[in-house]
């Protein structure tokens, strides 16, 4: 029905002429009203309306700041090469809404670095309503308006085949793509590595890395650099062998090594939500002292942000010397650090940090420790072994003829009868904690030794997890030589599911070595499962930056307690001095 509603309203109200009289006061033209900042007005209408109808707020629109410091860092390092470009160069944004990134990164070039560039932008929104924003401005402003798309990224791009210079983004993250994930799974099954999907899906809870694989199928083999708004999940996500692990080492590691930097900022920042996000940056064409490294910039400190009257839930934004001095850090491209003062005392602060990509590559390796059964033969477990499948299965047949089948159960009968009467002479007996050695007694009761399926059987119904009793081989009546630790055995125990663990190991570190160090001495009759290593990579930005705060001195904490209890007895003195 659009704004005809509205409209109907206001005449039967007679608001209409002084509501649209109002309107002409007001100069919202291009010249006057960036679309920058008329998506601004956009998102802050977008957050009243949804509070006004107790609906959540979406994250509908990226903060002024963040957009500059973003396109700061994209092309910082470029201006040397754009100050003598002669040809076009590209901007793509898959998720543009308003158009605000597009506009900003062009201004800036325009403005900061050549203005004798021609720039083309592109762009593609799901939201009818901003892309109309954003076709509206590329229109005003006489540019090419086919070149802003509406539609979804993902599913239907309609750049398809494009590849652009410089891409920036705000991705929705956090939002389930559980309606896409039939076509995103069979494209990345379909085409592999030849897609944009082939490295791994992330979960199906959090899409954003979706959008950061499209933009890197749409980088130029001159060179290419993606600028693109995070929250922490991209980070650390998933298990090595995993969608996220996979995609972070596709993006990271050789051949591609496109990962420069990630820079951490503040919480408060946007208006829908008050999560602290990262700016990553990626190149395809790195620097020779940038290969295999990447720049880890940790700007959650007042000194890069300034309190501002809140808006939905931001509450701050970044300063312009805030912005200033992050790039300048970028650019140096070195470790920084800065003093910053709290409670009357200074103290250092870590702020960027460089590392070789394998710091953030590991290994998940797989720990066993041995099954240690010990045999203790009661008539609960006599009547458990009746009940087991396996030895139901005996006095069964699926043979069609009548008469065979009559034999065959006849024949199992008496098998079961065999099995009882063997386990039977143990019942009572003392506690056996050698599997060895109640197989042995159990081939002498029996007669014969039991085949791989009948020895499951009697472990799971007949045998107790004992940490005191001797390791279980898989075959009880061959037990190999065993010398040394089990850890060097050529043949290992069965392995107890239940004790299984696993060890990440940084890739830097030496395995073995390792797991002298830190497992053995906690688990002596550990042994690594080396066919079952998994490479995974991670990033976890905090630990990389984690402060140390001491500890409260206890004659303090005391202190504090003390005066907790004495004006604890001031009030209840006053609540009796009331009664």
């Amino acid at each position: 029905k659009g704004l005809s509603p509205i409209y109907e309203t206001l005449l039967r109200k007679e608001l209409l002429y002084i509501v649209t009289f109002e309107f002409t006061k007001l100069d919202i033209s291009p010249d006057t009203i960036s679309n920058h900042d008329m998506g601004t007005i956009f998102e802050i209408l977008i957050r009243k309306s949804k509070e006004a109808s107790n609906e959540k707020a979406g994250q509908f629109y990226t903060p002024r700041e963040i957009v500059r410091l973003m396109v700061n860092l994209v092309f910082a390092n470029e201006t040397d090469k754009l100050q003598k470009a002669g040809a076009g160069i590209s901007i793509y944004d898959p998720c543009c809404g308003t158009g605000g990134m597009l506009t900003t990164a062009k201004d800036h070039l325009l403005e900061s670095v050549n203005p004798n560039l021609t720039v083309y932008t592109f762009g593609q929104e799901i939201n009818e309503q901003t892309y109309a924003i954003a076709k509206s401005d590329i229109l005003m402003k006489g540019e090419n308006a086919d070149n802003i798309k509406q539609g979804n990224t993902i599913t239907k791009d309609k750049l398809i085949g494009k590849s652009f210079n410089y891409m920036l983004t705000n991705p929705p993250f956090g939002d389930d793509w559980k309606n896409i994930r039939e076509f995103v799974e069979n494209e990345a099954e379909d085409k592999g590595l030849g897609g944009r999907f082939g490295a791994g899906t992330p979960d199906v809870s959090d899409g954003s890395f979706l959008f950061l694989q499209h933009m890197i199928s749409k980088m130029n083999s001159q060179g290419s650099i993606i600028g693109i708004v995070f929250n922490g999940s991209p980070l650390f996500n998933g298990d090595a062998g995993g969608g996220w692990s996979n995609i972070r080492g596709w993006i990271m590691d050789e051949p591609h090594d496109l990962l420069d930097c990630i820079v951490a900022m503040p919480k408060d920042l946007f208006y829908g939500t008050g999560i602290g996000t990262y700016i990553w940056i990626l190149n395809n064409k790195k620097s020779t002292d940038r290969k295999n490294k990447v720049q880890l910039i940790n700007a959650i400190h007042p000194r890069f942000t300034k309190k501002i009257k809140s808006l939905g839930k931001k509450q701050y934004e970044i300063s312009e010397d805030g912005i200033n001095l992050i790039t300048k850090i970028y650019k140096a491209y070195k470790d920084y650090s800065i003093e910053v003062e709290k409670d009357g005392k200074n103290r250092t602060v870590e702020i960027s940090k460089i590392f070789d990509v394998a710091d953030f590559k590991y290994t998940k390796v797989t720990v066993e420790r041995p099954l240690r059964l010990a045999y203790e033969i009661t008539a609960e477990k006599i009547e458990a072994l009746k009940k087991h499948l396996k030895f139901i299965e005996f006095a069964a047949s699926k043979k069609k003829d009548k008469a065979t089948a009559e034999i065959d159960i006849t024949k199992g009968k008496a098998t079961q009868s065999k099995i009882l009467n063997a386990i039977e002479t143990f019942e009572g007996k003392p506690r056996e904690t050698s599997d060895a050695n109640f197989f042995a007694a159990f081939e002498k009761a029996f007669g014969s030794q039991p085949n791989k399926a009948l020895l499951k059987m009697y472990r799971d119904v007949l045998g107790e997890k004992d940490e005191e009793a001797e390791v279980v081989f898989a075959n009880p009546f061959n037990i190999p030589v065993q010398k040394g630790r089990v850890c060097d055995w050529n043949e290992k125990p069965v392995q107890d599911t239940d004790l299984r663990d696993s060890e990440s190991i940084k890739w830097k570190e030496n395995i073995d070595e390792y797991f002298e160090r830190e497992v053995l001495p906690f688990a002596p009759d550990a042994w690594m499962d080396r066919e079952k290593d998994k490479i995974g990579y991670e990033i976890p930005f905090t630990k990389f930056f984690y402060e140390y705060k001491p500890l409260r001195d206890l004659a303090e904490i005391m202190q504090d307690i003390e005066a907790l209890e004495q004006e604890t007895e001031d009030l209840l003195s006053e609540i009796k001095e009331g009664f």
